[in-house]
């Protein structure tokens, strides 16, 4: 049964590997001898690393995911401390009442609101996280799942709140209706969710923290183009691609993901942010039906960008050799038949 959605897609390129792991060395002064909160201090802070300037050896450095079996890496919500969640809106209520230490049970003090760490995970929930800076947001990212596949496979929504927008009232809803119907979903600023399995979770937040460890200007640019990475249950059709008018990337998980094959993960978030970016600057205009010109041109360009930075990451010579023999095959349009789905 195939399920038609409306998604700039992405030809699959599978390749016959094991694809876990990621790369675990620092590689950044930040992680050592200096705190860094913004893009500039992170890029100085690399090149510092790569030049041997930071005066103490590099520390092996934990990563905070999301909870697994029912014990969270870093506490940061009430649900966890006095009370039981069991909703979206009960682990968003319980993440604000911690950072404003209303928790009835003593809880370890709540980081400063107002200016998070880089990378820092602003809201866990059970089965989410929200990653960024949430500075003047009313409405932040949606960390429930957008595409749960109804029967006969078609999903229908006309609404924001619906799609990358966690609603709180009915006046959310109300906006999230008139800016569905204007194109207008994405949401200002550097502000992502990931949304699925804990493993896919934690998995999507070490891509983005190898981003912006190693190219700040790249982790950038796909915050400011993507609300939202959602896991797709392949249930029972796998579907990979991104929703430009509500900044989405639906993704399957197989892993392994290791031997390099990470880091073109990585480079995969820069490429389907790069959509969202152009749809944006032409106005979401999109030609009638299916144009394979304009599908050719379009992955082109983005998959061009992908390859440009699975080589800045240092990734090793087969995967940039894999990536660039896709590049090459996009440019020759031999890499399948143009994905024929109408909005």
């Amino acid at each position: 049964m195939n399920r038609p959605f409306a998604f700039v897609t992405t030809a699959i390129f599978l390749l016959a590997s094991s694809l876990t792991g990621w790369a675990s060395d620092i590689d950044n002064c930040c992680f050592i001898d200096r705190q860094c909160q913004t893009d500039q201090q992170w890029t100085d802070g690399y090149w510092a690393f790569q030049n041997n300037q930071c005066p103490a050896p590099a520390p092996s450095q934990p990563l905070a995911s999301a909870p697994k079996g029912g014990g969270p890496a870093q506490i940061d919500n009430c649900c966890f401390v006095d009370r039981q969640c069991n909703s979206d809106q009960e682990w968003t209520d319980g993440y604000w009442a911690f950072r404003n230490n209303q928790c009835s049970a003593p809880g370890p003090a709540p980081a400063a609101a107002a200016s998070p760490a880089a990378s820092e995970v602003l809201l866990r929930t059970a089965n989410a996280v929200v990653i960024g800076d949430p500075i003047g947001h009313s409405i932040m990212p949606s960390i429930s799942k957008t595409f749960d596949w109804p029967e006969g496979g078609v999903i229908t929504y006309n609404n924001c709140c619906q799609g990358n927008w966690q609603c709180k009232s009915e006046q959310d809803w109300a906006e999230g209706y008139h800016a569905y119907q204007n194109k207008q979903c994405a949401l200002p600023g550097r502000v992502i969710s990931i949304v699925g399995d804990d493993e896919y979770v934690v998995f999507y937040t070490r891509r983005l923290e190898e981003l912006e460890r190693k190219l700040p200007h790249r982790y950038d640019y796909v915050l400011r183009g993507l609300d939202k990475i959602e896991q797709d249950t392949c249930q029972p059709n796998c579907s990979f691609g991104v929703n430009v008018d509500i900044a989405t990337f639906l993704t399957y998980w197989w892993p392994p993901y290791e031997n390099g094959w990470e880091m073109r993960e990585s480079a995969v978030l820069v490429h389907e942010a790069c959509h969202v970016h152009r749809a944006r600057a032409v106005g979401f205009q999109r030609a009638p039906g299916c144009d394979p010109n304009l599908f050719w041109s379009e992955e082109t360009i983005c998959r061009e960008m992908e390859l440009a930075v699975v080589i800045e990451l240092g990734a090793p010579s087969h995967v940039i050799e894999a990536t660039r023999s896709m590049v090459a095959a996009t440019r020759a349009r031999n890499t399948g038949e143009v994905p024929c789905q109408e909005w």
